[in-house]
């Protein structure tokens, strides 16, 4: 079968081709898709610069994405959860047509195939929500409001946290956050002190959680001085670099505890100890979404055609005002 699909041949270079797709084994199953989403945290840094500081360069031509939801056209001969006509959601490249073999989940009734299609995106936000371990009354403040960050908000909110605190330099972002459960939004351009003003709401002396969704590493200084003592800093995005700061005086003195959370480390077996598996919590997570208590539509500002590919990353590595959720429609 032909397919189109997004290709990258050089650091800030994309466009469509058509390949071929078939399965390729009797566990594949073969998916026409109706959206793929656009990492931006990730994704799109890999676009930028190619591989990660200190790495060596990455081999192009390759595809990129990892967020998509569509229709199952065809199944292998091992395969029983889905049949033709299922919708699913997992995480293929951006393409019109995917062979699928593994991290795929069922789509319910109620739930719209773009939601579906950020399914990933909300897995990552949950796998920082339970490293945090968020205790009932806790303060939460969740710095960065690109999609995981709006989704931890939710998620924190669900778990018991009160108050729930967005941090965010863009006030359009700061705007979605709070129907999504921030019951504080600050924006540490307008604060005269970004840390007291996350102070003059929490119980002890600062944010027993402090979700950190930025990805960039300059952010750690200021955010692990909005913990209180004995709180946790989660690294929910992906830092890449390095940054200086205090480790006497804001972690090691106030015992703040700084914990790393990538989603790939959710485990795929599950444990009588740990039971949350990747496909656990997707299915969590598209039925909090069928329930209406975990929306996602509602942070999508753009549906772009394929073919625009280029001027939807250049305007996301290059001005994404107003953009928080990209999705591509097939």
């Amino acid at each position: 079968m032909k397919a189109r699909r997004l290709i990258c041949r050089a650091a800030r270079q994309i466009e469509v081709e058509e390949f071929d797709v078939a399965l390729q084994s009797d566990d594949d199953i073969l998916v026409e898709n109706a959206y793929t989403a656009v990492s931006v945290g990730t994704e799109l840094w890999d676009w930028v610069h190619g591989s990660n500081p200190g790495a060596p360069p990455r081999a192009y031509p390759r595809g990129t994405g990892y967020c998509n939801c569509g229709t199952v056209l065809e199944v292998g001969k091992n395969v029983t959860y889905v049949q033709p006509g299922d919708r699913v959601a997992g995480q293929t490249n951006h393409a019109s047509h995917a062979v699928v073999r593994s991290y795929y989940r069922k789509v319910p009734d109620g739930v719209s195939s773009k939601s579906a299609s950020l399914l990933v995106m909300a897995a990552i936000a949950m796998h920082g929500i339970r490293v945090a371990k968020i205790e009932l009354g806790e303060a939460v403040a969740v710095v960065g409001l690109g999609l995981v960050g709006q989704f931890s908000i939710t998620l924190a909110r669900l778990c018991g946290a009160v108050p729930v605190i967005a941090i965010d330099l863009d006030e359009f972002r700061l705007a979605k956050a709070g129907p999504r459960g921030a019951e504080v939004l600050l924006n540490p351009a307008k604060a005269d002190d970004i840390v007291a003003a996350v102070r003059a709401h929490c119980v002890e002396d600062g944010a027993n959680v402090v979700i950190e969704a930025t990805g960039k590493p300059a952010v750690y200084p200021m955010a692990v001085k909005l913990a209180c003592v004995a709180g946790r800093l989660v690294a929910t995005g992906s830092p890449r670099g390095t940054v200086e700061m205090n480790f006497l005086d804001e972690v090691h003195l106030r015992e703040v505890s700084i914990l790393g959370a990538i989603q790939p480390k959710t485990p795929n077996e599950d444990h009588i100890y740990f039971h949350w598996t990747k496909n656990r919590e997707r299915d969590l997570l598209l039925r909090l979404m069928a329930e209406g208590r975990l929306t996602g539509e509602d942070l999508i500002t753009h549906v772009a055609k394929p073919e625009d590919c280029l001027e939807i990353y250049t305007m996301l590595a290059d001005n994404p005002k107003e953009a928080l959720g990209v999705v591509f429609e097939w």
